[in-house]
């Protein structure tokens, strides 16, 4: 048999600790795999615990380069374990079953959780059988001290088990903490015996110090389970070890809920899960945010983000409407611990299991208030509601009735615009909390729900360190997706660049270009392609287009609210040509008549004028950029969701509002 040879490490990052205990071949293929699908940062100790077969013997045949501890009688998995963490030198301990075989990028994502948590004191991956199902997302523990497997089971692609979270705990068969963490805890209890129930009461020890332990579905491990033993020894040893840790956990445990039931009853696990759970807010938008597209949806994204890193305790839930690309977008919000709902999904019955079970609900859009507005009411009626804007959707439709000529579409959005004028106004007054997206729209909410706590939450920016000059850049800009389709306000904006206004510029620079970058163009804008007209459609990332082109040109003639490609072309340092529709919620002061014009004639003179104008253009690049760092900066941004959410029963954080002026913490109301 060929050896396994492990390389030496001189300062290993972790030190992987396996107890083993017969079934030799099982042995080899976790150690297998462990070779194989692991970057060489460990050093393994391995200890045997008086293996009943050839087990010990062929580790020290076939393994090579592990440090092997031969014990004479079985000590069990926590004896043993801390035997072996008693060589390790390791900063990290990995405890790993001689049952389990590794997945490939197993380890880097358990270590990052512990590097970038200083709340979480173990994480542990998503376990899978054999046959590739979950056999464990994390667990919860009854009022009797019973672990209940979460998503076992159930597909391992599922969002519903691939966000990160606190877990009442996590098996050792893989599991990873800091080896000071661990001893400072005092190790595995030797109360246990030859095993089960010694990691429950870790994790259980950890949350008595202040420590989370985290379930990381990013790393994954097949588990054969009872791989040194069998399923009839685990239950007699697991029922006799129960009783122990009842006995020493039995008044954290009178807390927990009674889960009698609970293999029979999907809605009272999701219950049990989020038991510890203080602030469980739901969000509800159109999709999961396409955070490189446009349409509100970047904003919606930095607001999740900035709603879990606020409030790391708090569960996050987002309710997804169209569940289009959501594989695409999905995982940066799982990664942060987010919990992801999309389509396909029967609406009623999620939110039914869900029953009574958030304190906070988000809805944005207007439209998503006749989505989920009678479910939550049937459903959620404790929750405390927000409505966020994202751009009052009626005021856009009213807006754009003007530039429309076919009559039977004029009627169609006009009968649009009142349903959608009638559910907003409605959602104004209802909801406890508001969120706009600009000061203009907030005095708006102020005439017509006077009194309604409203707070500005505008997209926050982060401005370039050293923006392109003047004379690095060429060609002028028309920046903004798509998405909307056909009718959108982009889509208007861009033709009616292209047919009224680029024909006086070019009447003045012939070899000008005009570059379109914005993801899902639609049939008319993908026709506009040509000598003069480079439609480049979506890019991966926009840095590129903000910096080699001198001026972005966007004359809206409707919408609503800021438009979030202005404050990327702020944040870049490119000026812009707009009009007062585009300009509505930026605070451009003395820039206002060199950036906003309204008529074609006026619109390319202002772009001339930048675009030939060095002087110009690096005055309306600096007052720019001053308005990004006053205005559209990510302190402020939090600050104010903080105070928002406080509204909604929610705690700030610590230090929020450090260094603010008290007579500056207060509502708009």
């Amino acid at each position: 048999m060929t050896p396994l040879r492990f390389r030496s490490v001189d300062e290993p990052l972790v030190s992987v600790v396996m107890v083993t205990h017969g079934n030799w071949p099982l042995v080899r293929r976790s150690l297998e795999a462990l070779l194989e699908r692991t970057d060489s940062v460990y050093e393994l100790i391995v200890v045997d615990s008086a293996s009943p077969d050839e087990t010990a013997q062929r580790l020290s045949d076939e393994v090579e380069g592990a440090s092997l501890h031969l014990s004479g009688e079985n000590v069990g998995f926590g004896g043993g374990s801390n035997l072996g963490a008693e060589q390790a030198r390791g900063r990290f301990l990995c405890f790993l079953n001689s049952d389990a075989m590794v997945e490939p990028g197993w380890l880097d994502p358990l270590v990052e959780v512990l590097q970038e948590d200083p709340t979480a004191g173990a994480a542990i991956p998503m376990f899978l059988n054999p046959d590739g199902t979950i056999q464990e997302a994390g667990s919860v523990i009854d009022s009797v001290g019973w672990p209940h497997a979460l998503g076992a089971g159930q597909s391992a692609n599922a969002f519903a088990h691939r966000f990160r979270r606190e877990i009442d705990y996590g098996s050792a068969a893989c599991l990873l903490i800091e080896r000071q963490t661990f001893w400072e805890a005092g190790g595995f209890d030797p109360v246990y015996g030859i095993g089960y129930f010694e990691d429950v009461d870790l994790c259980f020890k950890l949350k008595e110090r202040g420590l989370r332990t985290m379930y990381e579905p990013r790393s994954r491990v097949v588990h054969e389970r009872h791989g040194s033993g069998t399923s009839d020894q685990a239950r007699r040893r697991m029922e006799t070890n129960r009783a122990v840790f009842y006995r020493r956990w039995s008044e954290r445990l009178s807390r927990r809920p009674n889960l009698v039931d609970l293999p029979t009853s999907s809605p009272r696990l999701v219950a049990a899960r989020d038991a510890e759970v203080v602030d469980r807010i739901l969000v509800m938008d159109d999709r999961v945010p396409f955070h490189d597209r446009g349409s509100g949806d970047p904003r919606m994204a930095k607001m999740l983000h900035e709603l879990v890193e606020l409030w790391p305790d708090a569960r996050i839930t987002l309710a997804a409407a169209d569940g289009s690309e959501a594989e695409r977008y999905a995982e940066p919000l799982l990664a942060r611990g987010i919990e992801v709902v999309a389509p396909p999904v029967d609406w009623q019955q999620w939110f039914e299991r869900r029953m009574f079970h958030y304190s906070v609900a988000i809805v944005s859009r207007g439209q998503n208030l006749a989505r989920f507005g009678g479910l939550l009411q049937m459903t959620q009626p404790q929750a405390l509601r927000a409505f966020d804007t994202e751009a009052l959707t009626f005021r856009r439709l009213e807006r754009m009735v003007g530039f429309l000529e076919d009559s039977a579409e004029i009627a169609r959005v006009r009968a649009e615009a009142t349903t959608m004028r009638q559910a907003e106004l409605g959602a104004l007054h209802e909801s406890e909390v508001v969120f706009a997206v600009s000061d203009e729209e907030a005095e708006f909410i102020d005439e017509v729900a006077t009194g309604k706590p409203t707070f500005v939450l505008p997209n926050w920016i982060q401005t370039v360190a050293k923006p392109t000059r003047f004379q690095e850049r060429r060609d002028v800009l028309f920046f903004g997706g798509f998405l909307a389709g056909p009718g959108s306000p982009n889509e208007d904006a861009l033709l009616h660049l292209v047919r009224e206004v680029m024909p006086f510029l070019w009447e003045r620079e012939h070899e000008l270009r005009l570059h379109v970058v914005g993801a899902d163009p639609t049939p008319a804008v993908q026709a506009l392609h040509g000598e003069r007209v480079n439609v480049v459609g979506y890019v991966e990332d926009t840095a590129e287009w903000l910096a080699r082109t001198r001026v972005h040109v966007s004359p809206m003639r409707f919408g609503s609210g800021i438009k979030l490609k202005l404050l990327d072309t702020i944040a870049a340092g490119q000026p812009f040509v707009t009009t007062a529709v585009g300009a509505e919620g930026l605070p451009l002061r003395s820039l206002r008549s060199v950036l906003v014009a309204e008529e074609p004639a006026e619109l390319a003179e202002l772009t001339y004028a930048l675009y030939t104008d060095e002087q110009l253009w690096q005055r309306a690049q600096r007052g720019l950029l001053d308005i990004a760092r006053s205005s559209f900066d990510r302190g402020t941004f939090r600050r104010t969701l903080a105070e928002a959410m406080s509204h909604l029963g929610v705690l700030p954080p610590e230090g929020v509002f450090d260094g603010v002026p008290l007579d500056l913490v207060a509502a708009r109301g």
